[in-house]
């Protein structure tokens, strides 16, 4: 080994210049140590002096560098381009001239704006629907779009914050700017544009005002006198506006009463006034000593606080919502899907749910009842009418019709409003908590001036004779009325027709315009009237035509219809009932398994029950006997739960599985074929024929891999030892099984052995444990009988691998048979007759040959070719065919044994 040198002693042997050799103990005295720290300290200083010196010189010169260099490039914006086309209605402002739109805004008595992003996908979808409103309502309302995305536009600079894309707004020539909320199709946004068009309906007879009620779910009207000031019919005017931000299908109808004798004889006293009147009761905005202000907020906040309605109509809007939500309170639900169509006035389908309804909630003990129903029959009337009306046919004909070219001085022609076209005459009680109501009953409405073509006093009688049919003779449930107004309908034609006799060789001179010069005359705003009225009725046909119930015609029908009204007082529960649109929205009709598109006219009602979970499908064609019907048996308990499974063709339901066939599958034993089951599936697979046992998971949603892994083995591990099996899944958020299969908890896995034509018995596996291949097969095995149990049994023990393992099941499977001897031998002890303790005997003496040959052997004999294995076979043959023994003697004898003791 050689020494090893120092650092110290490396450095003395290379340097150049030699210095005299210092003695051990002069380098360790005192004075040397102190000495060389301050030269190490000396050191230290400097150096840390000269880095900050060089970090200051580089930070200088970052600085100047960063002061003097030229700025990043910036890559521009691509150009803004066109979003419409140049041959649309839309006029594009697509370099976001906000002001230049704004201008053609103002000037304009109604507009609508969209103001979009061009890279936003909800833009690129509404731009299409967009434009077909516009197309419609050109003419009337002027359509712009902004491009409010385009960086350092003007719109993009005042509005940079939006949150969404894109937004609709409408305008008024007030600038009143409404937001539109609605669903993002053409239909929906030209019937919100029809309420900005005319927001208030002007009411000048009760005659007008319970027309309105007949045809709205609720009525705001405004006592707005004009005598002094217009102040309070702006304000009332704008909250009429504004509340279309929250009703953009006009279930509210906002009218004004400007005349002072008519409020007075609606009972106002005080001006300005606003009353609401529902379906049931009429609430009045009370101004006295300042209590409410009269301003918009204050009266748009009361209107939506008070509105309530019978049927709600919900409308999805197709992302995050809680629609639903506050109608799920414990309470049972009914859901009409029908065809919505929001361009038509009138809806049959939904104004007879709404009647049904009004039924259904009003209570005897309602001071207004009386009112309710006189309601319920006017609103039957305004439907009925309805339906009989042949508007498709009438715009035919409206195209090929010649005008009139000219009027004489004395042909006066009354508008009369196609929704209202009976005087009705009702003579009841005044209700003091309604006092509108009340006056409405009493004093009736108005005859028409139809009656002053009458010849004599006879002709007058006869005429109010028929309309007095036409009124009392409406019974609820529509039992007579589908007898009388059928002349109703027939008897206005003759008025109309002799309104419109005309002497056409009158040659009185007039200075009136001729009539294709005269733009205003009445004719042509009658004429320019119904073109539009048929141009928008044309666009409601693109979505399908008007729906209407079916209808009662036997006699019997008519006499057999439940009675509803007052069901809500009379059970501890109220039926809420809702309206979805069956077209737009009927992905949730399938997803409750309602095959709504191969329904009649798209027409479906289903009742929830959310305290039971259990759904109730209206099996019947949608009438006014049905649905009555439907109700009723509901509230009674009379109705069979209906079974929601998938809907093959529902092409926006997302669902796993179920295609609604079982195909014969699985025919070897290495494949598996696990099978989708539906509701219509289940039984059919557990009485499939030729199945021994079944074995279905039931999940909610997809099964996972380990359970479907654990099927797929378990059944191959018994049809490896004989025993045909089947594994299938069901998915249960898709499909309902009956009452004794509902599970608690997912997944859960039931097998069934094979019970002929009776109901399949079932054994669940332990919901605690896992679900695995052993557990499964072992759960199976007790539900085989004996015989086959002991033959699959002894294969499991041939199939197992491992030496131990084989012991171990041929002990279990000794012990098994020990038990079945012991279990046998005690039932002929406690037997008494003959018969039964005869078979018996013969059972224990071919079980005690399988003990016997069981016991001698060995796990060297589990083999096909083995002989000791093939004498078990036979024994255990001979065993099934002396199994079988009828132990319900057995059981009588016990039980008389048990008494006699």
């Amino acid at each position: 080994m050689f020494p090893t040198a120092d650092t110290e002693d490396i450095v003395q042997v290379t340097s150049l210049n030699r210095k005299p050799c210092v003695p051990s103990d002069v380098r360790d005295s005192p004075e040397s140590t102190q000495l060389a720290k301050q030269q190490s300290n000396r050191e230290l200083t400097l150096n840390m002096l000269v880095k900050e010196m060089i970090f200051c010189i580089a930070l200088a010169l970052t600085t100047y560098g960063a002061l003097h260099n030229t700025p990043t490039k910036v890559s521009k914006h691509p150009q803004a381009v066109r979003f419409f086309s140049p041959e649309s209605a839309v006029t594009d402002w697509y370099k976001g001239q906000l002001s230049k739109a704004l201008t053609i805004v103002n000037s304009v008595d109604v507009s609508f704006v969209m103001y979009y992003a061009p890279w936003d996908a909800e833009s690129q979808y509404v731009r299409g629907e967009f434009e077909k409103a516009a197309s419609v309502l050109g003419e009337r309302v002027h359509f712009s779009a902004i491009n409010c995305w385009n960086p350092g536009s003007e719109c993009r600079l005042q509005h940079n914050k939006i949150p969404s894309w894109p937004i609709l707004m409408a305008y008024t020539v007030t600038s009143r700017g409404v937001l539109y909320k609605g669903p993002r199709d053409a239909h929906s946004m030209v019937k919100f544009l029809q309420l900005i068009m005319k927001p208030l309906e002007r009411v000048a007879s009760t005659e007008d005002l319970v027309n309105l009620l007949s045809i709205c779910d609720a009525v705001a009207v405004g006592y707005t006198p004009l005598a002094h000031t217009s102040k309070f019919y702006n304000i009332w005017y704008y909250v009429a506006l504004k509340a279309r931000e929250f009703d953009t299908i006009g279930e509210i109808c906002f009218a004004t009463i400007t005349s002072e004798e008519l409020a007075v004889e609606l009972g106002v006293q005080s001006v300005p006034n606003a009353r609401l009147m529902l379906w049931n009761t009429t609430k009045e905005y009370i101004t006295e000593e300042a209590l409410q202000p009269w301003n918009e907020s204050a009266l748009l906040q009361w209107v939506l606080e008070n509105f309530t309605q019978p049927v709600a109509r919900i409308i999805p809007m197709w992302k995050k919502a809680f629609s639903f939500e506050r109608y799920a309170d414990g309470n049972p639900i009914l859901i009409l899907f029908t065809p919505l169509n929001p361009v038509y006035e009138q809806l049959p389908s939904y104004a007879l749910l709404r009647e049904v309804a009004m039924e259904y909630y009003s209570c005897k003990t309602n001071d207004s009842n009386h009112w309710i129903s006189e309601l319920i029959k006017l609103q039957q009337v305004q439907r009925l009418l309805y339906q009989q009306r042949n508007y498709s046919k009438y715009c035919q004909e409206l195209k090929f019709r010649k005008p009139i070219r000219k009027q004489s001085r004395n042909y006066k022609k009354e508008i009369v409003s196609h929704n209202n076209k009976y005087p009705w005459y009702n003579t009841t009680q005044r209700n003091q908590k309604t006092l509108a109501f009340g006056y409405l009953l009493k004093q009736g409405l108005a005859i028409s001036k139809a009656f002053e073509s009458a010849d004599d006093e006879a002709d007058i009688m006869s005429t109010l004779a028929m309309l007095q049919q036409c009124d009392t003779k409406v019974m609820p449930a529509e039992k007579e009325l589908y007898d009388i107004y059928e002349q109703c309908e027939k008897y206005e034609e003759s008025l109309s027709s002799e309104q419109d006799l005309e002497n056409d060789n009158s040659n009185i001179e007039t200075s009136m315009l001729p009539f294709e010069d005269d733009p205003y005359s009445h004719e042509n705003l009658l004429q320019d009237y119904w073109q539009f009225f048929c141009k928008i009725f044309d666009f409601a046909n693109q979505i399908g035509p008007p729906i209407s119930p079916a209808r009662i015609m036997s006699l019997e029908e008519r006499q057999n219809i439940s009675n509803v009204a007052g069901l809500a007082c009379k059970k501890n529960f109220t039926l809420h009932m809702l309206a979805v649109d069956s077209v737009r929205n009927h992905h949730f009709a399938e997803a409750l398994g309602v095959d709504i598109t191969n329904k009649k006219d798209m027409t479906a009602a289903v009742i929830l029950d959310t305290k039971l979970e259990t759904q109730y499908l209206l099996s019947e064609e949608y009438s006014a006997k049905s649905i009555r019907d439907f109700i009723y048996n509901f509230t009674y308990k009379k109705l069979k739960r209906s079974l929601r499974t998938h809907v093959e063709d529902a092409s926006h339901t997302h669902y796993f599985g179920s295609e609604g066939s079982v195909d014969e599958k699985g025919a070897n034993e290495s494949t598996v074929d696990i099978i989708d089951l539906t509701t219509k599936s289940f039984r059919k697979i557990v009485r499939k024929p030729g199945t021994q046992v079944s074995i279905v998971a039931v999940c909610g949603g997809a099964c996972s891999a380990s359970t479907v892994r654990a099927l797929a083995a378990a059944a191959r591990m018994l049809r490896a030892c004989g025993v045909r099996a089947c594994a299938a899944r069901l998915d249960a958020l898709r499909h309902d099984l009956p009452w004794h299969y509902t599970v608690q908890h997912y997944p859960t896995v039931f097998v069934f052995s094979a019970d002929g034509g009776h109901e399949a018995e079932s054994r669940a596996y332990p919901a605690t444990q896992r679900v695995s291949v052993s557990g499964l097969v072992a759960l199976a095995l007790r539900s085989l009988g004996p015989r086959q149990h002991l033959r699959v049994r002894l294969a499991l023990c041939a199939n197992t691998q491992m030496s131990i393992e084989k012991k171990s099941c041929l002990r279990d499977l000794r012990e098994h048979v020990t038990t079945v001897i012991a279990r046998s031998l005690k039932y002929w002890r406690h037997t008494e007759h003959r018969e039964l303790k005869d078979a018996l005997l013969r059972r224990l003496q071919y079980l005690h040959r399988v003990s016997l040959d069981l016991s001698t052997l060995h796990i060297t004999d589990l083999d096909e070719n083995s002989a000791k294995q093939k004498t078990l076979l036979n024994s255990l043959s001979e065993l099934s065919k002396n199994w079988d023994i009828d132990v319900s003697i057995l059981r009588k004898n016990v039980s008389s044994a048990g008494t006699k003791s």
